[in-house]
């Protein structure tokens, strides 16, 4: 029977962090944007022959997505001082992968709507996700507008005080995010994780359960896996773990869990599997202000179906 285990001290949380993907923030994290297919307000839809045209010029038939980043690219160098013609342009922009072109255009947008409260929100979740964290930290301030809350603003400035190493401060704007949002799956994993490095495994635990009773996916279950064998519970960790690797990977990291809460040796020294040391390369203690990204799950962007108009932007 798995020993009961005191939640590990701020050292010990501090190699947790670096032997473990579950606490890295996705680049590309969904933060619950539906995806919208409607154009400019009474902005005329690109013409069927148009489409078969652009296509035709291209020996590889362009995806939903590609066709909206070149319909919103035409309609901002047309009209550079439409606001939701930069907004949209800006989001898929983003949705491809070009994200230092986004922020290019969202700047360019900001240098004619100054304070913009939609505006400020994509540009300092942008900012957030490219670790420009002062700069996101002042546009959430002007976006966050309490006669009109947004729970994705909210939840961005939870995670700029996370990155800060400021849980306890983080973890109210979460709270105030989930309620907001009706329990978005990302905003419970990220409040759990908050939870979890502020000391209270016990809780993310819950949260992380509750995540798991919707179904769950990949990241909340390696986070539960990770919370559950920080409070000693290493069979069920194990257990839970090997529902996403390989037994071998489970393992492995299940004796990373053991030996860092014992404390019997230095975790540096500890093999893991392949993925938590890859993730560990890339993690940084909260301290460098570089520990976290934008959020703690990881999503994929979903184009419009077949036939449907042009995107009209996708937030990260």
């Amino acid at each position: 029977m798995a020993r009961a285990a005191a939640f590990p001290s701020v050292k010990s949380l501090t190699v947790f962090a670096c032997v473990t993907a579950s606490l890295l923030l996705g680049a590309c994290a969904s933060d619950g944007d539906a995806l919208q297919t409607s154009l400019l307000d009474g902005k005329p839809k690109p013409q069927a022959e148009d489409v078969a045209q652009a296509e035709q010029a291209s020996a590889v038939p362009k995806t939903e997505l590609e066709k909206a980043t070149e319909y919103w690219g035409k309609k901002f160098k047309e009209h550079p001082n439409n606001l939701e013609a930069a907004i949209s342009y800006a989001k898929n922009l983003k949705a491809m992968g070009e994200r230092q072109q986004a922020l290019a255009v969202i700047q360019q947008a900001a240098s004619v709507h100054g304070s913009d409260k939609k505006l400020a929100s994509e540009y300092g979740r942008l900012a957030l996700e490219l670790d420009q964290i002062s700069v996101a930290k002042q546009m959430l301030a002007i976006a966050d507008d309490p006669a009109s809350p947004d729970w994705r603003v909210i939840s961005a400035r939870g995670t700029i005080s996370a990155k800060e190493g400021k849980y306890a401060e983080a973890i109210p704007l979460y709270e105030r995010a989930l309620m907001l949002s009706q329990e978005q799956t990302s905003v419970m994993n990220n409040l759990a994780m908050a939870y979890a490095m502020a000391g209270e495994a016990g809780k993310a635990e819950d949260i992380l359960r509750r995540i798991e009773a919707k179904g769950g996916n990949a990241k909340s279950r390696q986070n539960l896996a990770l919370v559950l064998g920080l409070q000693g519970k290493f069979d069920e960790s194990k257990t839970v773990a090997s529902q996403e690797m390989s037994a071998t990977s489970a393992a492995a990291d299940n004796d990373v869990l053991r030996r860092m809460v014992k404390m019997d040796k230095p975790a540096a020294a500890v093999p893991v599997s392949k993925a938590s040391a890859k993730a560990g390369a890339a993690f940084k203690p909260a301290a460098q202000d570089a520990a976290w990204r934008d959020e703690m799950t990881v999503s994929t962007v979903t184009s419009a179906a077949p036939g449907q108009p042009p995107l009209k932007g996708m937030s990260p």
